[in-house]
């Protein structure tokens, strides 16, 4: 407490004075801290960063307690802000780090993968290395061209191990290349800012992957909020540096980061049931989630360390134990971007394949030509074929969509579901009927074949004809001409064309 009360306007000889409204300043001072470690939440937090970052509820947020882990032990995070031009991925982290001590901010802009050894640091002679130490910094690199730089640090953004040494090449050595040995000690708090989408699968699942807002709503109230700041930037400088809200939460930072919280806690009991939480929403579980999880706690740890004056504390006082308020708020802000980043896309490309592509594919499948006409009904804006082929080529590279050769012209390509969008209409594999077809599902269709040559190796209890009747009425609208479909969790339900656009859920 001793560098807050240093900072504090109220000093040592002042304390016991009574100022003139009866009032004393030590009063004032047990207030104004009492109201530092008040609780806040999600929403208050949000609120007050909108003052200068409209909308982009969840990545403010995050980024935000993101770079408050950086004063824990172990437990920071890394994000990526991968975006096009002109959305605000260098924007929202540069807002929020201005909340932050500016000792602990390094910002830098384009950085080479060697530059960042050669310039960082200082040289120790006694040891003969390059000295770089990186604990408790908030490290933000901005309009990054590439991902070499990241893939040099992996070891670093990957936590294994505190203190690291590189050996890198020196060309102005007067006898030519020489060997020069870098260590980087410290867990730093990364956040790097690329418009370029090909990132490596490495480096995607080592980084929590976010993207600016790009709504209507968004644009008009960043719009406005230039225009006040462009009209007198003086005026609009000195309104944010008065805000109270503003100073309020600067002050909370810097009292958060004098408590020197090394850990959070998190009971066992409660453990269990952030595993079983976890579990139930992932009922088949896959390599990257073991990178997943643990920002799923981070960000549990995040909320409990922003209130940490409302939790309890070890004996020692240098750790805290989350509670389930934090579980559930960590859980929610890690919902908000959790599909996207499970599947290794930026937010951004992913909310184009829902709202674009999806809608759209069926087993006919779309031509680019086309891809590019539903993106402009979306985005009210064309799609250049650049950033089309960066687009297809990340969903086909995590499995939610192929390019196939044009049947009826082989010059072209169509682009097609991975996985079919309904059960198919042909003869599906003895595995496939046991799991898709329930016995009611037989007895509704009781029209089976035998095994044949072209289908020698299916089962023959559960073979329907390869012709489903055109007559089958939908089970929503009551239409004719309804398809066979699986809908997870409620069975089987012969669904028309138009009304599965238009379903809710997975189909």
């Amino acid at each position: 407490m001793k560098n807050q009360d240093a900072k504090d306007p109220v000093t040592s000889a002042e304390i016991n004075n009574t100022a003139p409204g009866g009032i004393s300043p030590r009063e004032q001072f047990i207030e104004h801290l009492k109201d530092l470690q008040r609780p806040i939440s999600i929403e208050e937090l949000s609120e007050i960063l909108s003052s200068t970052i409209k909308y982009d509820e969840a990545n403010k947020v995050i980024t935000f307690l993101c770079m408050l882990l950086n004063y824990t032990d172990q437990d920071q995070m890394n994000i990526a802000f991968n975006a096009e031009s002109s959305t605000g991925k260098s924007y929202i982290p540069l807002e929020v780090a201005s909340y932050f001590p500016q000792e602990d901010v390094m910002i830098r802009a384009y950085t080479s993968p060697t530059a960042f050894f050669h310039d960082e640091g200082e040289w120790v002679k006694e040891l003969k290395i390059k000295f770089i130490d990186l604990e408790k910094k908030i490290l933000i690199f901005l309009d990054q061209p590439h991902d070499m730089l990241l893939q040099r640090l992996r070891p670093l953004l990957s936590h294994d191990k505190r203190e690291l040494t590189i050996k890198i090449t020196d060309r102005r050595q007067k006898n030519g290349l020489r060997t020069k040995t870098v260590v980087i000690r410290g867990f730093p708090t990364v956040i790097f800012c690329s418009s370029k989408f090909a990132m490596d699968e490495q480096e995607r699942t080592r980084l929590l992957i976010l993207s600016p807002e790009v709504a209507q709503e968004k644009l008009k109230a960043s719009i406005l909020l230039l225009a006040e700041k462009l009209s007198d930037r003086k005026r609009f400088m000195e309104d944010l540096e008065n805000d109270p809200k503003r100073r309020w939460l600067k002050s909370r930072v810097a009292l958060i980061k004098s408590a020197n919280i090394e850990e959070i806690i998190i009971k066992p009991e409660d453990m269990d049931y952030i595993v079983e939480k976890f579990f139930a929403d992932h009922r088949h579980l896959i390599p990257r989630h073991q990178r997943d999880f643990p920002r799923l706690i981070a960000l549990i740890k995040a909320h409990a360390l922003l209130n940490l004056y409302s939790r309890e504390r070890t004996e020692d006082g240098h750790s805290i134990y989350a509670t389930r308020e934090d579980i559930e708020e960590g859980y929610r802000l890690y919902k908000m971007v959790s599909e996207a980043n499970e599947l290794g896309l930026p937010p951004e490309v992913y909310d184009i394949y829902v709202k674009v592509l999806k809608p759209h594919l069926n087993d006919e499948g779309i031509t680019r030509r086309e891809f590019a006409e539903y993106y402009y009904e979306v985005y009210h804006k064309p799609l250049g074929i650049r950033r089309l082929n960066e687009i297809l080529k990340l969903l086909s590279s995590v499995g939610l969509i192929r390019e196939d050769p044009d049947p009826n012209d082989k010059r072209y390509k169509r682009i097609y579901p991975q996985v079919a969008c309904h059960i198919s209409q042909e003869e599906p594999t003895c595995n496939q009927c046991v799991f898709y077809h329930t016995q009611e599902c037989i007895m509704e269709n009781p029209s089976f074949i035998q095994p044949t040559a072209t289908y020698p190796n299916k089962c023959p209890k559960f073979r329907k004809k390869p012709s489903i009747s055109s007559d089958r009425v939908c089970e929503i609208c009551g239409s004719k001409g309804a398809k066979f479909h699986l809908v997870p969790g409620q069975g089987t339900k012969w669904i028309c064309d138009r009304c599965l656009r238009e379903y809710e859920g997975d189909v």
